[in-house]
């Protein structure tokens, strides 16, 4: 069965709304809360990850909630609509805090993260488990998913293209990279992006709701608190989900670490203003569109595990490569030409893989459901795609955590401008940043060895899941 426009557009939407907070904070939150509010990087990581490990907790118990939730709109929808609201005003509030100290400060970037987070986890995970039921083929609903990441990259991007072309510009007559400094481009961009969220969020919500009536209904019995559990934890131990989960949090470590110190790097590592920062990102809305259509040429007729390996080892060349080259001595020269066009052509490629690699992510995770569903009989979608609103988070929550200990760690100065930091703090943060990009990618690839489902075993999945239904009475 096709998948009719809406439901393309309704994915689309919802990953249109997620790039852009999920970029927002992983691009720009650290830079906006160290270097223009004058918080200690080390406590804005500190926050991240604090709200973080409340995600760990969160996001399994809404997944199984919502796999048993009995509602006249479904086990999902519900979630949906309840969250909208509160995601756009909680993103908005993190970009116009009050005037406060250290603490102060801290107390809020971490209580609005929390509420931020836990809105977010009230949509995702339920609108991720809409997926596999949506989308049952192989290569469909690698399809759907193509749609929802490529929206997601090309729309976060955008953004971020617009906020160094326009809120974020440095101004005639400023030091190179001054813009970035600016209070009031972080509290206009995060109104605008606000309001952009609201109504994507709205239009997925509404756009899959004809699907309720076709979608499983919950188990007839929940069940002890005590059944839940164990039933929770045999889900959650499955060899196979294990990998995915493994292989997804060390791949969005590396992807985090990238945006989180992407207003680091392109001023004070590479030497970039900001019109030529907001350059490279243009020329990487091409990445989401490369993505989009060479993934389904990749993907046709093969497995998807071989396939995200190989993507996974590129990124690893791809992300760390050049910057360990440049501390080698062995690129082209600070302020070069041949320097920012290589740069946009890595870019580029980076972004396109790591697009490449959310979507088989999703898709394999999509694969164990009816895995799992043979062997235990229950349909469990929302708390397994938990695993992929937790990894999305664990993007900006490990790597503005892993960029601002970096900073700390060299001692890299607040409230200054590009030009006034020594070269041996450059030095170190690059020394610091491409090989733990480096390890964070081995460690993805060699989890992935772990997982075993392929095109054949889901076929076969499929085909078993028929047959148990129809011996229903």
């Amino acid at each position: 069965m096709a998948i009719s426009g809406l439901t393309r557009a309704s994915f689309a939407a919802s990953g249109i709304a997620g790039g852009l907070v999920a970029n927002g904070v992983s691009f720009f939150l650290l830079i906006y809360y160290s270097q223009v509010l004058g918080l200690d990087p080390a406590l804005a990581g500190l926050a991240m990850m604090v709200s973080l490990a409340f995600d760990a907790v969160t996001d399994p118990l809404v997944g199984h909630w919502s796999d048993r939730l009995r509602h006249r709109l479904g086990r999902r929808h519900p979630f949906l609509f309840a969250s909208i609201v509160p995601i756009a005003l909680a993103y908005y509030l993190l970009w116009d805090p009050p005037e406060l100290g250290q603490t102060g400060l801290f107390l809020y970037l971490l209580g609005i993260a929390v509420a931020m987070r836990l809105a977010l986890t009230l949509y995702l995970v339920p609108f991720a488990a809409l997926l596999p039921e949506v989308a049952p083929d192989y290569d469909q609903r690698t399809r759907l998913l193509n749609y929802s990441y490529a929206g997601s990259w090309f729309f976060g991007t955008l953004m971020a293209v617009a906020m160094y072309a326009w809120w974020l510009a440095d101004k005639p007559g400023e030091p190179v990279g001054s813009g970035v400094l600016r209070a009031e481009g972080y509290v206009d961009a995060g109104l605008v992006a606000a309001v952009i969220v609201l109504f994507c969020l709205a239009l997925a919500a509404f756009g899959t709701r004809h699907h309720i009536p076709a979608l499983a209904p919950p188990p007839p019995k929940a069940g002890s608190l005590g059944r839940m559990w164990r039933e929770g934890a045999a889900t959650l131990g499955d060899r196979n989900f294990l990998a995915m989960v493994a292989s997804g949090l060390a791949g969005a470590a590396a992807a985090g670490t990238t945006t989180a110190l992407w207003a680091y790097m392109q001023p004070y590592f590479w030497g970039f203003s900001s019109d030529q920062s907001s350059l490279i990102l243009a020329a990487q809305l091409l990445s989401a569109v490369l993505a989009f259509v060479l993934l389904p040429l990749l993907t046709r007729g093969r497995d998807k595990k071989p396939i995200l390996v190989g993507i996974s080892v590129a990124a690893l060349g791809v992300g760390s490569g050049p910057v360990l080259l440049k501390l080698l001595g062995w690129f082209p020269a600070t302020g070069s030409d041949a320097l920012f066009l290589t740069m946009v052509v890595a870019g580029v490629i980076q972004v396109m893989l790591v697009v490449m690699s959310s979507v088989l992510t999703g898709s394999m995770v999509a694969d164990i459901v009816e895995s799992r569903a043979v062997v235990t009989g229950r349909r469990e979608e929302g708390l397994l795609f938990s695993v992929l609103s937790f990894i999305g988070k664990v993007a900006t929550g490990v790597g503005v955590w892993a960029g601002g200990i970096m900073l700390a760690l060299i001692d890299f100065p607040a409230d200054t401008t590009a030009i006034a930091v020594a070269p041996e703090v450059v030095e170190r943060l690059g020394w610091l940043y491409g090989p733990s990009l480096a390890v964070f990618y081995l460690l993805s690839i060699l989890a992935l060895l772990f997982y075993r489902l392929d095109r054949a075993t889901h076929a076969a999945n499929l085909a078993t899941l028929k047959r148990m239904q129809t011996a229903l009475p």
